[in-house]
């Protein structure tokens, strides 16, 4: 190959990997490791290491660029720091995610002193957890200098200081991965939804899997990884697609079961590293056999971990008036009314119930009473009141399991139930139809405005305030249930979305993802996309949002207003599609 066509070539790579806007122009582009990587393009980035002369300020900007390269290559980042820090400083300690492109801003404090303040979006811990800042939030970070042989270096970080990467870096860098574990209500995985570095990330994720279970899934799940496992080498080695995995430890529990569950934890979350494509599985170096697998796996059917099908959901209703009816967005628009595919009829619900929901299998809805003091559900032409031990009643929701659940502030102060189930597949006029209290502790003084069951019906997303109405919160928790799958407690909260300021409104888009109306900055109400990993984004304002839902995902959200209109989303905008009062989505 001629020098020009080499030359024509890598230039061709550079452009194709600027114009993505993942690849920086600052440092050279330089062949990457085989093994552990987790980009499907065999290409690394670095930056420049310190050059002679350099001030105090030039020092600290380049290791805090330098800190952007990827594969794990520090090297150059270190070459900024004295030998003690360099061999101190953990890279994946913290993670700083920036909210401009622009490096921080430098001041010289005083000749050993640099502060540096930028804007930040979120930051990830060591464990990967990713929480949001609220807008307009800064970090500042010092640092402390010396001189050796003659040139500064930096002589003290920050306590926990790992990497601040800009905005234009994160995607290349850092991206959201799913840690899984077996649910004990059904022959199901539970994502838990991290942030991690791309490089290595096989290993990353490996590490996090042998991880003990999550507090927030505390009863909800299990996982078959034996306490105290560590990774032969601590590390994933990588071959033709087969990522190995060697654990240590001589506490596996018996049984067919327990292996197919590890099995089924490690390849779900391995497999999410673009370089592999199958996984082989040992532990103390004794392959892990099962009866149906022969060497390695790459699906969960080649385990025998086969999951629950997926149930079939009634149509949406739309409520104008008292009016309740089947919701076909298709037919919005046409010029001759036409029937929806489904014409199930539906009771009227006077005016003054609110919040309407709609069974799993359409079988009947439930509201909140006028004045906000109970529920009523509606089967065929009949209404009944629940009986609920508790008033300020919360949004009702149903599950896909057969449960109605609803927020309500019981009687005996703080440490009253805030939240509560009722059968829907007992007698709606019978005494077990009576809403029966859930424990959830961290509830204790706060009122529930809707509580929203996940598609897998393993986690519920918790929409709560202070008894003043105030400091708002999202959290997401497992649902522990009785062998007979009646809930019975909720476990400890992971928060979700924590730069709102203010939240109303909540609803289910996938497995991993949620949509509310919040505030982000200043007073106005919008619909934002919250992720059970942490992330939250705006979308575009829909005047006068009071309630909003989606018939299928981020492309098929629906706003409902003060003003008795029904929004719908197209592309970035909000559209006027009619009056309504209610939409409910089965277990939306």
């Amino acid at each position: 190959m001629t020098r020009f066509v080499r030359a024509a070539l890598a230039l061709l790579v550079v452009l194709a990997l600027a114009g993505c806007g993942g690849l920086s122009s600052e440092g050279p582009v330089e062949p990457g490791r085989e093994v552990g990587s987790g980009r499907p393009a065999d290409l690394r980035v670095t930056f420049n290491g310190p050059r002679t002369g350099e001030s105090q300020e030039s020092i600290v900007r380049g290791f805090v660029r330098a800190g952007a390269a990827s594969d794990a290559a520090y090297d150059n980042a270190r070459a900024f720091l004295t030998a003690s820090v360099s061999e101190a400083w953990n890279p994946d300690a913290s993670l700083v995610l920036l909210a401009e492109a622009a490096p921080p801003a430098t001041v010289l404090v005083n000749p050993t002193t640099v502060r540096i303040t930028a804007k930040v979006a979120a930051t990830v811990d060591e464990e990967g957890r990713h929480t949001a800042a609220p807008q307009g939030s800064t970090v500042t970070a010092e640092f402390q200098l010396e001189t050796v042989g003659g040139q500064w270096r930096i002589a003290a970080l920050p306590e926990g200081f790992g990497r601040w990467i800009a905005s234009t870096e994160v995607n290349r860098l850092v991206r959201p991965y799913a840690v899984h574990y077996v649910s004990t209500s059904q022959r199901a995985l539970i994502p838990d939804v991290r942030w991690f570095p791309v490089d290595r990330l096989a290993t990353r994720l490996a590490r996090a899997q042998i991880l003990p279970l999550p507090e927030h899934l505390d009863g909800a799940a299990v996982t078959a990884v034996p306490s105290g496992a560590r990774l032969l080498g601590d590390a994933v080695s990588i071959n033709s697609g087969v990522a190995t995995v060697n654990l240590i430890s001589s506490k596996l529990a018996p049984g067919q079961t327990t292996r197919q569950n590890l099995w089924a934890q490690f390849v779900a979350t391995l497999t999410q590293d673009p370089a592999v494509t199958r996984v082989s599985l040992s532990v103390d170096d004794v392959p892990v056999n099962l009866l149906t697998l022969d060497g390695s796996a790459g699906t969960l059917a080649e385990i025998g971990f086969i999951p629950p099908p997926p149930v079939t959901l009634a149509a949406p209703v739309v409520r104008r008036g008292e009016e309740v009816a089947v919701f076909d967005p298709s037919s919005l628009g046409d010029q001759e009314p036409r029937e929806p595919a489904d014409q199930r009829a539906y009771p009227a619900v006077p005016a003054g119930f609110s919040r309407l929901a709609l069974s799993a299998d359409g079988s009947e809805v439930a509201a909140i009473n006028p004045g906000g003091d109970g529920i009523s559900r509606w089967r065929d032409a009949n209404r009944y009141v629940v009986p609920l031990p508790g008033g300020a009643v919360g949004s009702p929701s149903y599950d896909r399991r057969g449960w109605l659940w609803v927020g309500a502030v019981g009687a005996g102060g703080a440490g009253a139930p805030r939240l509560f189930v009722v059968n829907t597949a007992s007698d709606p006029a019978g005494g077990d139809a009576a809403a029966v209290a859930i424990e959830a502790a961290w509830l204790a003084g706060r009122r529930v405005l809707e509580a929203r069951v996940s598609p897998d019906g393993d986690r519920i997303a918790v929409l709560s305030t202070a008894a003043d109405g105030r400091d708002a919160r999202i959290d997401l928790t497992g649902i522990v249930r009785s062998r007979a799958g009646q809930p019975q407690r909720l476990a400890s909260p992971l928060r979700l979305g924590a730069s709102l300021s203010r939240a109303t409104s909540l609803a289910w888009l996938d497995e991993r993802t949620l949509t509310a109306l919040g505030v982000l900055e200043g007073s106005m109400l919008q619909p934002v996309i919250v992720t059970v990993g942490g992330g939250v984004r705006a979308l575009t304002a829909a005047p006068d949002a009071v309630a909003i839902t989606s018939t299928g995902g981020e492309r098929a959200l629906w706003v409902t207003t003060s003003t008795g209109r029904l929004l719908g989303r197209a592309g970035s905008q909000w559209v006027d599609s009619g009056p309504a009062t209610d939409l409910a989505v089965a277990s939306g």
